[in-house]
């Protein structure tokens, strides 16, 4: 079984460098989405070092965020074929939004476990 939170990462990624790679962006609104992200990355890596990850409710939750970092390289993906326009970004950040609450669930969740053990 592949690790979905490495799966979620290496999205990240691919969506992170998407957004670099776009033709004359509005910078000044691509920018707060690509340092999101940036962080986004960060807590990951940390999240997959932990080993309550991979129980049942981690796996869980860790599916939630692969879920949510696929939905939203898939409307970066789609950012080429489409203008960059408010609405666009709107719906960037908007998954992105969700990316970061899910991400935080997880990182509550082990974060929990380290609280009552220490």
């Amino acid at each position: 079984m592949a690790d979905p939170l490495a799966e979620a990462e290496s999205l990240c990624r691919e969506t992170l460098e998407t957004l670099g790679s776009l033709q004359n962006p509005p910078s000044e609104k691509i920018a707060p989405l690509k340092n999101g992200l940036q962080n986004l990355l960060m807590r990951i890596g940390e999240s997959k070092k932990k080993i309550m990850v991979r129980s049942p409710q981690g796996r869980e939750l860790s599916t939630e965020v692969l879920n949510n970092a696929s939905k939203l390289y898939e409307v970066v993906a789609a950012f080429p074929q489409r203008r960059v326009d408010d609405r666009t970004v709107e719906d960037v950040s908007d998954r992105l939004g969700l990316l970061e609450d899910s991400v935080e669930k997880l990182e509550i969740y082990w974060k929990s476990f380290e609280y009552v053990t220490t």
